[in-house]
């Protein structure tokens, strides 16, 4: 009986130790409120209305001399401020200045002041003061355009004026997202009024 009983607990005792606990698989974690920043870069959208002017642009001689001006959204042409089209668009201009640059245009720096102020943090050359600037400026083209806001995003429109007869001899239009810099916001406000999208 001894003998039956023992091996009972034995035959218990190696079914135990066979079975090993089952270790489960982690599980990924659900992420809420993730941005939804555009992978491309503002500066790639840039870049390919820079690309499509190129195409259409009169061949420049090397001493044109080419102004980059601000992109204005086209409210702003009737005096009504858009704090977000506005640093959209000076984002704009800054990538078409770097871009020009590259390609061999000569791109006149026309805010470059006459002389450098150095303050104790900062050396500042660049100013939007009439006094600090030329009076007299030699430009042969105007580099310069209007943003659109539309349901998904902006409407980019660029054009270059030639200053000698105020003639467009190039332009192109770009398509930016909405998220560009930014996630699309779920509440926008537009035109002075709140507008919600779908939760």
């Amino acid at each position: 009986m001894k003998q039956l009983v023992f091996i009972v607990l034995m035959s218990v005792l190696l079914l135990g130790c066979a079975s090993e606990p089952e270790i489960a698989e982690p599980k990924q974690a659900t992420v809420f409120n993730k941005a939804t920043v555009s992978e491309r870069t503002l500066h790639s959208f840039a870049k390919q209305l820079a690309v499509t002017m190129f195409d259409s642009m009169p061949k420049l001689n090397a001493d044109n001399r080419i102004a980059v001006g601000t992109f204005l959204p086209e409210s702003d042409l009737e005096n009504q401020q858009n704090d977000q089209l506005l640093t959209l668009g000076n984002q704009v201009q800054s990538s078409l200045q770097t871009l020009y640059t590259q390609v061999g245009a000569n791109v006149i720096e026309f805010k470059a002041s006459e002389h450098i102020n150095i303050a104790d943090k900062q050396d500042i050359m660049l100013s939007r003061k009439h006094s600090d600037l030329a009076s007299e400026l030699a430009v042969n083209y105007f580099l310069t355009g209007t943003i659109s806001q539309v349901e998904n995003g902006f409407i980019v429109n660029a054009r270059l004026i030639d200053l000698s007869d105020k003639r467009v001899v190039s332009a192109a239009t770009e398509m930016f997202p909405a998220n560009i810099n930014w996630q699309k916001n779920k509440v926008v406000l537009r035109d002075g009024k709140l507008y919600r999208s779908n939760y």
